[in-house]
């Protein structure tokens, strides 16, 4: 059973909020400077940390941070704008028509991990019909997210590893992968946890 994460918001319990962007992004951007351009779709957006750290990376950049919390998008609405962002309450399952083959990049961070394993074919799907032919999905993959409270199948969060992610996306046939590495930079506690994955959505 996936979690009300809209009630998650109203009680204020939201342990994967950092308070900041997720450190390999900072990174990634500041790294690959006018990489990361034209219109950007962030899903599972939060409070909208990502986003803005995208849109401070390139003023020109069109982001939109969805959320299926309709109590998250009306608490990031109300934190001051970078730039040209704009949030928008959606299910990435379930787009709507304005916003299939519509984004340059996909931002990943915190979706794949949160969604029931399942569901992670219907996700690399959801993920190509967001992007244009030739689009690029990056994302920080959390490899192992399991201590003492979070343990495997009991999530999430829920793990993965890159034997998966080729699985999952390259062998679909719907996206190859571009680059892979472990980040420097992570959140306290996820060293040698996450995975930086870049792919290329194939026709």
């Amino acid at each position: 059973m996936q979690p009300d994460w809209d009630q998650h918001y109203q009680e204020k319990h939201t342990p994967w909020d950092k308070g900041e962007p997720a450190p390999p992004l900072v990174d990634w951007l500041a790294n690959h400077p006018g990489r990361m351009i034209g219109r950007i779709l962030v899903p599972g957006c939060g409070l909208g940390h990502d986003v803005r750290a995208i849109a401070a990376a390139d003023e020109k950049a069109e982001i939109v941070g969805l959320d299926i919390s309709p109590t998250a998008i009306e608490m990031v609405r109300e934190i001051p704008t970078v730039s040209i962002e704009r949030y928008r309450e959606g299910d990435l399952f379930d787009l709507p028509e304005g916003m299939l083959e519509a984004f340059d990049w996909v931002w990943e961070h915190t979706c794949f991990c949160a969604i029931d394993p399942e569901l992670r074919d219907d996700y690399v799907l959801a993920v190509w019909t967001a992007l244009r032919p030739g689009g690029s999905l990056l994302g920080v993959f959390y490899l192992d997210p399991y201590d003492d409270e979070h343990q495997p199948g009991g999530g999430p969060p829920h793990g993965t590893s890159l034997a998966e992610l080729e699985m999952r996306f390259e062998a679909s046939g719907k996206f190859e992968i571009v680059e892979q590495y472990l980040p420097e930079q992570a959140y306290e506690g996820r060293d040698g946890k996450e995975m930086i994955v870049e792919m290329r959505r194939l026709d």
